[in-house]
């Protein structure tokens, strides 16, 4: 049992990883820009959580997550995501959106 629990870690790990790269919680403008405007925050957010759910996906399929990994992964993802200082409001919607679009379902041929 306490492989799978190791499992559910680095595999919540990685999208944890690919999250907060691909959707910043302060999107900033570099040195010398200015703050990036709503529309190219809302198009990064956008083209970010595409990348996210991608990576949710693979993850599913290659370790062949059943219901309860797949929960397991979720919650713990939950978790890292509320700590890290994401709004709730953002994370539940952001983690249905996962699990409706790279969780659900049976692996796509």
């Amino acid at each position: 049992m306490g492989e799978k629990r190791g499992r559910v870690a680095d595999i919540c790990g990685r999208l944890f990883d690919v999250f907060v790269n691909a959707v910043p919680r302060h999107p900033e403008g570099g040195k010398g820009r200015s703050r990036p405007s709503e529309k190219e925050i809302a198009l990064a957010t956008e083209s970010g959580l595409t990348k996210f759910y991608e990576a949710a996906r693979q993850e599913r399929e290659q370790h062949r997550l059943g219901i309860i990994g797949r929960a397991r992964v979720a919650f713990a993802l939950q978790q890292r995501l509320l700590a890290a200082g994401y709004p709730s409001a953002i994370v539940k919607q952001v983690l249905f959106a996962m699990l409706v679009s790279a969780f659900v379902g049976n692996k796509q041929d």
